[in-house]
């Protein structure tokens, strides 16, 4: 399973998992063998600004999360993890990411 951080996409990170702290939902998880990653990626305005031109794309924050699954699925396995069922979730931003993961063609294997 692979968490992605909320926080507006202004703020958070990859080990401030708030309510899935390790006394929660992470231990539980662990605890029945579930391999968990949780992945960074660019905030604010060196993740989300764009000029809307081709020298400045859009979204970096965004690519951060397709190039983290990738490197993720390429290397679950080193870990115990099966490639071939990777899960992500999120809270907030990071469940909205989630869904943005499912309709974009460069998060598809």
């Amino acid at each position: 399973m692979v968490w992605i951080h909320g926080g507006g996409l202004r703020y958070g990170n990859a080990s401030g998992m708030g309510m899935l702290g390790p006394q929660g939902i992470v231990r539980n998880l662990i605890s029945r063998g579930v391999v968990l990653a949780s992945i960074q990626y660019r905030l604010g305005f060196l993740g989300f600004f764009t000029t809307f031109t081709d020298d400045f794309p859009p979204n970096l924050g965004l690519l951060d999360q397709v190039e983290a699954l990738k490197f993720i699925q390429e290397e679950i396995s080193n870990f115990g993890g099966d490639p071939n069922k990777i899960t992500i979730f999120g809270q907030s931003a990071g469940s909205a990411s989630v869904s943005l993961h499912t309709y974009s063609p460069l998060s598809q294997r």
